[in-house]
């Protein structure tokens, strides 16, 4: 009988963790893939990390302004951080929306909440962050 439990719960979960195993492996790329992004060689001119989540209501509030100033040729990187959590744990993220401030390879400056899309360009005047 035991046997038989066994091999039905292999028969039901096998598919789940194979799923969950996939998921996971493709979100070890993903942040793999960003973290060396963020260490490259883009870090000469300088870049915004968008630190934020899908569940977070400033962070939805603010994705309209920070996506309107990459149209406009500002340096922002958007991070989610539920599916890059080793790259949150790396700059310390405690609270979204953060907003890290890269120059040369380098943290310079951060912010937490929310702003508006005058302030946060006051924020990002420095040549490094614009074409």
């Amino acid at each position: 009988m035991r046997l038989v439990i066994a091999c039905m719960l292999l028969l039901f979960l096998g598919p789940i963790a194979a799923t969950l195993g996939v998921r996971s492996y493709q979100n070890y790329q993903a942040h793999k893939a960003l973290e060396q992004r963020v260490g490259g060689p883009f870090h000469t001119r300088g870049e915004v990390l968008f630190f934020n989540a899908v569940w977070c209501g400033p962070c939805r509030r603010m994705k309209p302004i920070v996506l309107s100033m990459r149209r406009d040729g500002y340096h922002m990187r958007d991070v989610n951080v539920d599916h890059n959590r080793g790259l949150a744990e790396k700059y310390g993220i405690h609270a979204v929306p953060t907003f890290v401030f890269i120059e040369n390879g380098k943290e310079v400056d951060r912010f937490s909440g929310g702003t508006s899309a005058d302030k946060l360009r006051k924020m990002c005047a420095s040549p490094a962050y614009h074409n």
